[in-house]
């Protein structure tokens, strides 16, 4: 039917209209073929779906949406991560109801969001399971918009109930779902990704990443967001291979799990965001990685931020012995707007990265350097595939950028995605673009960038670009500078952002420690060396340098660093700072952090550490009540009782709050516990 599927040698996809359709036929030909395993614990089985078992619950799932909504409307889903969440996907996609996918709240975080997204998408039906219904009736029955929805409850929808579903007329252009992009939670955007972007894309990726039936997924990322849901579920569903998951918890706790896993089940492809390479280096020994071997991979993507070569360079030697090669690590450029993918380039090739020139890049000019300490270094994201076009345009006048020269991305074809969700006038600027010859419409990526030899390079983002006198800076690159500038600064883990000082834009870092850091610790030189390193690397002076607690900057659900956020954190006085730096003054606001304790100031400690990290207000907070009161479970006490061991330096265990579970009892005990370390 389409051009895109012609070199495709399976006809049961050729066949097919829709991305819904492919799993249809799918579910007829090999009902038995196992898609879907998850791995809880990220070691042992828990559950696996057939695509005769997946489309049967998802019928049945199908089923109780049309009982409470017809076609086109939105039902909310609400999951933890396992294939329960991939089943509700798939009854939206069989019954027409369009999925929104999004992170349930814990306790009062992240309810803003979410109830921005329900407004958004006047989402007025919910999937979601018993325990997180339960938890969301407990602590936020207060909210109309939640209070107010029909809840179906996925442990009470009854499999042998597919038999009343009743088949819906699926079409090309119909909205499959609404991924709601990382952004500001007052203004979420609901990206519309139709059943034909699902179906381009997915062949996209099957022919980027060389995948077939062969093909083991191993992935741990969030299946909320594209990379994971897309990349990761609908992927193998659409090339009849398996997928095997895990709950990003697990991985983010214990990196070599998820390597562990390929090695067991001979993974061949998988992936995530470049600190996700990072992460496997730093957390995994030198005896576990002789016992891996992830020969079998083909392709460990990484995509979503930016590409760093000495990630690649740490990755390839750490797990050497592990049989990684350089030509396994696949470099791609995408995002929600364009479903998943825009560029990437054939499996088995080595990844291309530019030295380029400082000073001419930021005059927006592309002069490839041989001189490293005035240059800086650029990942390739590979080229397009298929029908999918990309131009670099200048932004200001829409003409396309002469050779050499930075433009912003415009990507033109099938895997642009229909629009934002109920936001015309935003769709209309950025999904249909036009340039100055008349070609379009164009999808404005905000991304900056430049091809070279058929390669496309992302150099930043348009809106984070810093403009100082005259010449542009990419967060990025400086972030990256100042992150390499002491051992003590953790990495993918700060923020480069301009502010107006008299009238002039001005440079302002913002900075995690590592929590080894945090005490004991010359912060002063540290700002020293940040200062240096930006100047002497950028040819900059920074403005103001902060040093903030670690796990403290503002990030995405998806892990990406929050710029934004963490500048109107800095101008409100929002963050967690240990130490700052301003040029005109000195901030060391590390003193309280080495202040001696008293009773009192245990007290009042307790108190704004429950205000800030439980959600109550100050007068609604008793000293002598059971801390138990507000929300303090077992997770939250490990995070109090190290918080409060970087503060005031002594251990307080978790046995504490058991013992005396008050504020003031805590008080008391952390005096007598702070007298006998330093006796």
């Amino acid at each position: 039917m389409y051009d895109f599927l012609k070199d495709y040698n399976d006809p049961l996809v050729r066949q097919s209209a829709t991305y819904l359709e492919v799993i249809v036929r799918r579910t007829i030909e090999t009902p038995e073929h196992v898609v879907y395993r998850f791995l809880e614990d990220g070691i042992n089985e828990s559950e696996i779906f057939t695509y005769g078992a997946l489309a049967n619950q998802a019928k049945a799932i199908g089923n109780a949406l049309q009982q409470n909504g017809k076609k086109g409307e939105r039902a909310l889903l609400l999951f933890p991560a396992g294939l329960s969440y991939v089943a509700a996907l798939f009854g939206c996609f069989y019954s027409g109801l369009i999925a929104v996918p999004a992170y349930p709240p814990r306790k009062n975080r992240g309810v803003k969001r979410l109830l921005s997204i329900v407004a958004d998408a006047d989402a007025k039906i919910c999937l979601v399971t018993r325990q997180i219904f339960d938890d969301i009736e407990r602590n936020f029955q207060d909210e109309p918009l939640l209070r107010n929805m029909k809840w179906i409850i996925y442990e009470e929808i009854k499999p042998e109930e597919a038999v009343k579903f009743t088949p819906t007329e699926i079409y090309p252009e119909d909205i499959a779902l609404l991924q709601y992009t990382s952004g500001s939670t007052g203004h979420p955007k609901g990206v519309m990704i139709t059943q034909l972007n699902l179906l381009y894309n997915s062949e996209y990726i099957r022919q980027s990443f060389g995948l077939g039936k062969h093909t083991i997924g191993m992935h741990w990322l969030p299946v909320f967001h594209d990379m994971g849901l897309i990349g990761g579920i609908l992927q193998v569903a659409y090339i009849g291979a398996i997928n095997i998951g895990m709950p990003p918890a697990v991985f983010l706790k214990n990196p070599v799990s998820w390597l562990q896993a390929i090695t067991k089940y001979r993974a061949t492809t998988g992936g995530g965001p470049n600190f996700t390479y990072d992460f496997c280096v730093q957390k995994t020994t030198e005896e576990e990685v002789a016992k891996l071997d992830l020969s079998s991979m083909t392709v460990f993507y990484c995509g979503a931020e930016p590409i760093r070569q000495s990630t690649y360079q740490s990755f390839t030697t750490h797990f050497a012995k592990s049989n990684v090669t350089s030509k396994q690590l696949y470099s791609c450029y995408g995002m929600a707007e364009t479903t998943l993918i825009v560029t990437g380039n054939h499996p088995d090739e080595e990844p291309v990265f530019l030295n380029l020139d400082i000073e001419a890049l930021s005059n927006n000019k592309v002069i490839i350097s041989e001189n490293h300490k005035k240059s800086v270094t650029i990942a390739g994201c590979g080229h397009t595939w298929m029908e999918t076009v990309v131009k670099i345009v200048n932004p200001d006048t829409f003409i396309p950028s002469a050779l050499n020269e930075i433009g912003e991305v415009w990507v033109k074809g099938p895997t642009v995605a229909k629009g934002y969700w109920n936001k015309a006038e935003e769709t209309l600027r950025t999904f249909h673009a036009v340039t100055n010859e008349g070609e379009g419409p164009f999808l404005r990526t905000g991304d900056l960038g430049f091809f070279h030899e058929n390669e496309l390079y992302i150099t930043g983002r348009l809106k984070d670009l810093i403009i100082i006198r005259g010449a542009n800076h990419y967060p990025g690159d400086i972030e990256f500078t100042v992150q390499k500038a002491h051992s003590a600064l953790r990495e993918n883990s700060g923020a480069a952002f301009p502010i107006t000082h008299n009238n002039q834009e001005v440079l302002v870092i913002v900075q995690e420690l590592e929590r080894t850091a945090l005490r004991n610790t010359d912060h002063e030189a540290v700002i020293a060396a940040i200062r240096k390193a930006i100047a002497e690397e950028h040819d900059i002076e920074a403005h103001a340098v902060v040093l903030i607690k670690t796990g403290s900057v503002p990030l995405t659900s998806s892990g990406k660093i929050q710029r934004r956020q963490t500048r109107y954190e800095y101008l409100n006085n929002e963050l967690q700072v240990v130490s700052s730096w301003e040029k005109e003054t000195t901030v060391q606001a590390g003193m309280v952090e080495k202040e001696i304790p008293t009773e009192e100031i245990l007290k009042e400690w307790l108190i704004n550490w429950i205000i800030r990290n439980q959600q109550f207000r100050r007068q609604d907070v008793d000293p002598d009540k059971n801390i138990i009161h507000y929300g303090i479970d077992s997770l939250a006490a490990v995070t109090l009782e190290s918080e409060i061991s970087d503060r005031f330096g002594f251990k307080w265990h978790v046995s504490s709050f058991m013992l005396n579970p008050t504020i003031n009892g805590l008080a008391k005990e952390g005096m007598i516990l702070f007298e006998e370390e330093n006796r």
